[in-house]
């Protein structure tokens, strides 16, 4: 479908039916599919690398499933309004990728991670004040310790903040298309990854000279289980320069991987009595 289709009610319709099928074909099926592997046919063979070694409650996944569908249909009507702005002439979101050359699709790219980043750290840390928490953020923390579907679990109000950095970005950088549509693909991707409950990388990531600066899924699960620090999204940058990791974060992710460690030694040693008697 071409979104620059003119300001009418078919238009409208046809992006909003669009819209609302893009998000929810691509969240529900990615986050069930993280949800299944991880915390249901791969339970016991992923346990070793579980960042907490206990599972929450059914009713709150279900709540989780909920306050996500709210986030997609803040999100549905967020790109409606893009939709508006664009056929108005207003954004300045394109279709023609080499219109400004196909070296500036990856520059786009990039300048758009960094102002995501950058917008939700200090929109993540606005909303740990005691009353935006309250009111707003603790719908997302009640999962003290998140399953994929956390991902979008938010208030509706805070999904528009979420979903906003966006709708600005649009309005002063050209970005294809296309770019907005991988972006949000993989900042979706990674956010159910970071809710997942497990961590794989290994022992000592978070204090390397370069994976340092890389978010960990349990830099983002000790932030739900300890409820203040830990606020930025992809990259470690703004909490390391702001001084708001968690103290503990570096010797509790090492701890994480020793308990990994152990529990795989523990499964192998099993397995070699098992193959010798």
């Amino acid at each position: 479908m071409n979104f620059l289709c003119g300001v009418n009610i078919e238009c409208f319709e046809q992006a909003g039916i669009r819209l609302l099928f893009m998000n929810i074909i691509r969240y529900y099926p990615i986050a069930a599919l993280a949800f299944v592997v991880f915390w249901v046919a791969g339970k016991r063979l992923f346990q070793p690398y579980r960042i907490l070694d206990w599972f929450p409650k059914a009713e709150r996944i279900w709540f989780e499933i909920r306050y996500s569908f709210w986030t997609l249909l803040v999100f549905v009507a967020l790109g409606l309004f893009s939709v508006l702005l664009a056929n108005l002439g207003i954004n300045k979101i394109y279709v023609d990728h080499g219109k400004y050359g196909l070296w500036y699709l990856p520059v786009s790219f990039l300048l758009l991670t960094v102002w995501h980043e950058t917008w939700f750290y200090w929109a993540h840390r606005a909303m740990h004040t005691k009353f935006l928490f309250k009111f707003l953020h603790l719908t997302h923390h009640r999962s003290v310790n998140p399953s994929p579907f956390a991902a979008y679990a938010f208030h509706p109000l805070e999904a528009v903040l979420e979903g906003i950095y966006l709708l600005l970005f649009t309005l002063v950088i050209p970005v294809d298309r296309s770019i907005v549509i991988f972006h949000t693909f993989y900042a979706m991707i990674l956010n159910i990854w970071f809710h997942s409950g497990y961590e794989f990388f290994p022992k000592g990531f978070p204090r390397g000279t370069i994976t340092r600066w890389i978010n960990t899924s349990t830099h983002h699960n000790l932030h739900h289980s300890r409820t203040h620090g830990n606020f930025s999204l992809y990259f470690n940058f703004w909490d390391r320069v702001c001084g708001t990791n968690r103290p503990e974060y570096e010797d509790y992710f090492d701890e994480v991987k020793d308990r990994t460690e152990r529990l795989l030694g523990e499964r192998a040693a099993e397995r070699s009595a098992a193959h010798q008697r």
